[in-house]
């Protein structure tokens, strides 16, 4: 699954990270002659120079992520690429839980044999033991190793924990504003290849494109367990809690992920009922911020609108209902409304 908002607006973006890289930043400023792969990737070069200066856990996060579409470039320095900037980042005094989740999520991006690391994954614990979402990469590496009992523990305390948060507009919000190090010219709007995008909105999309592409891993391991819970009353009560956190999480993604697992547990009546009703609702939003995409990347106050929101909340829902709210688009379907069917794009 991926997440439903952006998949026009990372389209729009792709240019961006689809060609091959520049040589290392520095040698020549961006100019017009160059080609449009060329000035993009210099300036994004630029960007992570800039922010690898800086000290805080946030700028060396955020230069970290940024670093991952040119991993493979040989001309980078490794003290600018993404495992020395994000070493750099945990070990800031200001280190906090998305510095370690972010940390979790390229660990198992890596594709390692168990993933997170212990030390990661101790350090997500001890920094966000309340959300949810920090126990399900606990799931996800004891199914790795094996470990039934462990993985049976970390589900519980997910069903026990106050939220799921998994920071997803904390972090676009993030990249948004690191990938502000430096002005959006002109010629690097041509060189987007985004017919009509502004500056504000090419830095959202450019800050999507990188935050969709972090994995989310322990997805799989909680849907496999939660597989065996028609036959085990207390795991299906953990499964359902879960689930219910997702799906009343600020991610549309996440928000996605628990209504579909809410309909597909084995909980006849008003719980299935209700997961169904909000499995449309949540269609319903996600196609009309869908129409609204090209809109959210090229009318800077429409982008302004989701980002206040974003900024203020750190949740995705929130910015998307700004959004729909400010455009005149109900937040609910309108009756006799299913999911496909086709909608006209609203007029401010």
């Amino acid at each position: 699954m991926r997440h439903h908002l952006f998949i026009v607006a990372t389209l729009l973006a792709a240019p961006a990270f689809a060609q091959p890289l520049a040589p290392e930043a520095g040698a020549t400023p961006p100019s017009p002659e160059m080609p449009p792969a060329q000035v993009l990737a210099q300036f994004h070069h630029d960007q992570i120079n800039l922010l690898a200066l800086r000290g805080d856990a946030h700028s060396l996060l955020a230069a970290a992520l940024m670093a991952t579409v040119d991993a493979d470039d040989p001309a980078r320095p490794p003290a600018l690429k993404t495992p020395a900037l994000l070493a750099r980042a945990q070990k800031a005094d200001d280190a906090d839980a998305l510095v370690w989740w972010v940390s979790a999520a390229l660990e198992c991006k890596a594709r390692a044999k168990t993933c997170p690391s212990e030390e990661t994954l101790a350090q997500l614990e001890k920094a966000d033991p309340a959300n949810a979402a920090v126990w399900l990469w606990a799931v996800q590496r004891a199914h790795q190793s094996g470990d039934a009992t462990t993985a049976r523990a970390a589900l519980t305390s997910a069903a026990q924990a106050a939220r799921f948060d998994d920071y997803f507009g904390t972090l676009i919000a993030l990249l948004n504003q690191a990938s502000g190090i430096l002005p959006v010219q002109e010629n690097i709007l041509r060189a987007s290849n985004q017919p009509g995008v502004s500056p504000s909105g090419f830095k959202l999309t450019y800050a999507a494109g990188v935050a969709v592409a972090l994995p989310h891993a322990y997805l799989d391991a909680v849907s496999t367990a939660c597989t065996k819970a028609s036959g085990d009353a207390g795991l299906a009560q953990d499964c359902v809690s879960v689930a219910q956190k997702m799906a009343d999480s600020g991610s549309l993604f996440a928000r996605s992920a628990g209504v579909r697992l809410l309909t597909e547990l084995d909980t006849p009546g008003a719980t299935h009922d209700a997961a169904a009703t909000r499995a449309r609702a949540l269609a319903w939003r996600m196609q009309q911020i869908g129409v609204l995409a090209e809109r959210l990347a090229n009318d800077s106050r429409v982008t302004g609108i989701y980002l206040q929101a974003l900024r203020a909340s750190g949740r995705e829902i929130d910015a998307v209902d700004a959004v729909l709210h400010s455009q005149g688009v109900a937040l609910q379907p309108p009756a006799g409304w299913q999911p496909g069917t086709p909608e006209t794009a609203p007029q401010p």
